[in-house]
């Protein structure tokens, strides 16, 4: 008779660790990536928020796309703790959803796991400041140079100039420039059937103004949203030779996305086509960020010439374009980190 060895139950609980340990690792990989997938899909394009919530989080409620990405990598930040990439993307989305008291603890969460955490502590300088918090702009000033002067000094000029940048007078009149100008005439979205929405027509009057007073300048047209097969640099373009400017004159930025793509992708085509002065063409409402953001790219790229603006009036009045309101403020600090590298989702600091 043949015999049999006994395996006791410590035996079999021992080997069971080891395949359980496994499946429940692959089980965690496998739910993060969906929830990584899940975030950064409805970061870049939205999605059906319901289904969302019926399929990925089920039996929690959920308000919009931007809540989503929350979500998810809130989980995801909970399943891979030592992930603090996951933290500063839960921490982005609560900036999006404008709850800076919420974005605030969780930098100071990382910051706890983290305490030479350079990103974290910026991103609280620059909230005591959107918020107007003198104290806590000192404190977290402080808190900065420590962790590295050089970079710290460098983020208080940055802040500087948004400060300096937000308490200028709009400025409607058309520059007449000399030498070597860029008209940069920033887009707006399309409608869905491709055609150019009122802030659009707005600010192309202003640049044909522009290149009409300044008849040896480049036209610089960005945007790349596409609607209906065209994308906005497209339209601008089209609308300018119908007008009577030569073609030749046009330059297309169309690969951008948002007023972060614009800037940085306008200054890395001024990089080769260079310009004495550029003169800045956008709607009153939007010239604060869109000037601080494009004079932080400007020097990242080492360019050195000056941003000359001129707004197309979306106010009842020059008095009026020129308040800012808190929430302006928030977004101008939120792209002004965005601009300087400090956005933090997988893959993208921008």
């Amino acid at each position: 008779m043949r015999k049999f060895a006994t395996i006791g139950a410590a035996t079999l609980l021992a080997l069971s660790i080891p395949v359980t340990a496994h499946a429940f690792d692959q089980g965690n990989t496998s739910r993060i990536k969906t929830l990584v997938d899940t975030g950064m899909q409805y970061y870049w394009s939205g999605g059906d928020v319901k289904k969302a919530e019926a399929e990925i989080f089920k039996g929690i409620t959920l308000h919009g796309r931007y809540d989503v990405v929350e979500k998810a990598f809130a989980e995801a930040s909970t399943l891979a703790p030592e992930r603090l990439d996951f933290r500063f993307a839960v921490a982005s989305s609560q900036i999006l959803q404008k709850n800076l008291s919420g974005a605030r603890a969780t930098y100071q969460d990382i910051l706890a796991k983290s305490p030479a955490s350079f990103d974290a502590q910026a991103w609280l300088a620059a909230l005591a400041r959107i918020e107007g918090q003198a104290d806590e702009v000192a404190l977290t000033d402080q808190a900065l140079a420590a962790l590295d002067r050089d970079r710290a000094e460098a983020y208080r000029q940055r802040f500087a100039r948004a400060e300096s940048i937000m308490a200028e007078r709009p400025n409607v009149d058309v520059p007449t420039v000399s030498g070597r100008v860029m008209i940069v005439a920033l887009g707006y979205a399309l409608a869905k059937d491709g055609t150019a929405e009122k802030p659009l027509l707005d600010r192309l009057d202003v640049a044909l103004k522009a290149a009409n007073a300044n008849p040896s300048a480049r036209v610089m047209v960005t945007g790349g949203q596409p609607q209906a097969g065209v994308t906005e640099g497209d339209v601008m373009t089209k609308w300018l030779v119908e007008k009577g400017v030569d073609r030749d004159r046009i330059l297309i930025e169309d690969k951008s996305k948002d007023t972060v793509g614009n800037v940085l992708n306008v200054a890395n085509l001024l990089k080769r086509h260079t310009a004495d002065a550029v003169i800045l063409v956008t709607s009153s409402s939007h010239m604060r960020r869109a000037r601080t953001l494009l004079e932080d790219a400007f020097r990242q790229y080492g360019l050195t010439a000056p941003i000359l603006p001129v707004v197309a009036l979306d106010a009842p009045s020059v008095e009026e374009a020129a308040k800012v309101s808190k929430d302006e403020r928030m977004v101008i600090y939120r792209d002004l980190m965005r601009v300087s590298g400090l956005w933090a989702y997988p893959g993208i600091q921008q």
